[in-house]
């Protein structure tokens, strides 16, 4: 007879399992999972299964002990299925073969302990994790956060990051050992986190201080960034660029040429948890751009100094990219770009100059890509003799194709 694989949490820090869960692990014939948890039960005369990756393999492992007839039972911690091995082992083993029971999480308890509701949190994990843009994001949107760390995403580690990145308005509260004896709990501002140490077991609170904010998510003014005069896409032609982009949840986004970066600091709120990589050579106009990502607020933007196409061979395969001021002296940067491109991602080139009109539409159709074009020619009102004239801006050429799926 096969028995569904009981996934069980234990109470967080004590470890300790609910009363029915109890007696469902001392009936089981296999007990799995971590060995802090499974030294919780040194009476248990069955067998026990250390945790051991890759996850599919550990899986693999436990449908043959289901399979043979075995009653197995894999400890977690919390919530299992909160960031935790659940969601793993129904993908591996299908919703019919598994049974969660879960527990309080840890989540719940920490937000018990510092008196707000953890509802009211963005539940982040940065457990195993090298990429921290959904943080930045969260951030961005000044939502509070909670965040699961690890012994290289340290509290310490968190802090200095946020701070890069100009984040102020936070306090940090770290939750140390939560539910034992040990516990420990530590809130101040995020400078006080720089050297701060704790065990691998806590928790990361983030919760936003109240501030106002008058910048809208698109059409920012032109005069409102940071920027050496005239170098900026201009308000009109930014918005339709932004348009015609198709931004999405997401996405890894290139700005290449990026200027002060209103290009990338706009579409960073647009893309919720987007990566949005700012690349520009001169290094006044680098530092101008995180000058405005800290000014706006816009962290998940990362600037980029250096020069293309060769900066580009480190970034991630992009699922848009951007191009303002036509493509360059030569086409080597939007070859390199339409070869990194996704399949069905879409480039958008802001052109002023004919010459880089002729020469984005030729590689377009020597790519067999389908294009499409507009002109733009806006004029703003602009007082002049105690009237008010309409004072027209550079017009300006877009071109954008989307990469074929196949």
């Amino acid at each position: 007879m096969k028995h569904a694989v009981h996934i069980i949490g234990l109470h967080p820090g004590s470890l300790e399992p609910m009363k029915s869960s109890r007696q469902i692990i001392c009936k089981a014939d296999v007990l799995a999972g971590g060995k802090r948890l499974l030294d919780r039960f040194p009476e248990f005369s069955g067998e026990l299964l250390t945790f051991f990756t890759p996850v599919a393999k550990f899986a693999e492992k436990l449908n043959e002990l289901r399979q043979s007839g075995k009653k197995v039972v894999l400890l977690a911690d919390g919530d299992p299925l909160l960031f935790g091995i659940a969601e793993s082992m129904i993908r591996n083993l299908g919703s019919d073969s598994v049974c969660v029971i879960p527990c309080v999480s840890t989540v719940q308890l920490a937000a018990s302990k510092i008196g707000k509701g953890w509802k009211d949190f963005e539940i982040i994990s940065l457990h195993g994790r090298t990429n921290s843009s959904p943080l930045f994001g969260a951030l961005q949107r000044r939502v509070d956060c909670t965040v699961y760390t690890d012994h290289i995403n340290t509290p310490a580690v968190i802090a200095k990051k946020l701070l890069e990145k100009g984040v102020t308005n936070y306090t940090m509260t770290v939750l140390d050992q939560l539910g034992t004896p040990s516990e420990k709990i530590t809130t101040g501002s995020l400078d006080n986190f720089l050297d701060f140490t704790c065990s691998d077991l806590n928790l990361v609170m983030l919760t936003a201080k109240p501030i106002s904010c008058n910048h809208p998510i698109i059409g920012r003014s032109d005069d409102s960034f940071t920027r050496q005069k005239g170098l900026i896409t201009k308000l009109p032609v930014r918005a339709t660029g932004l348009a015609l982009l198709g931004l999405n949840k997401g996405q890894t986004i290139w700005d290449l040429g990026a200027g002060c970066g209103s290009v990338s600091i706009e579409a960073s709120f647009l893309a919720e948890n987007s990566q949005v990589f700012a690349i520009e050579k001169d290094p006044e106009r680098f530092e101008m751009i995180k000058e405005n990502v800290r000014k706006f607020g816009a962290f998940t933007v990362e600037p980029i100094q250096g020069t293309m196409p060769q900066v580009l061979t480190e970034l991630p395969t992009p699922d848009r990219i951007f191009i303002g001021g036509g493509i360059g002296k030569d086409s080597s940067t939007i070859t390199e770009a339409t070869a990194r491109l996704k399949p069905g991602g879409r480039i958008v080139v802001h052109a002023i100059l004919m010459g880089s009109v002729q020469r984005t539409k030729e590689i377009f159709e020597n790519l067999e890509w389908q294009w499409q074009a507009m002109q733009l020619q806006a004029s703003i009102s602009d007082k002049l003799a105690g009237d008010v004239r309409f004072k027209a801006q550079n017009p300006v050429t877009i071109i954008w194709a989307d990469k074929p799926e196949a």
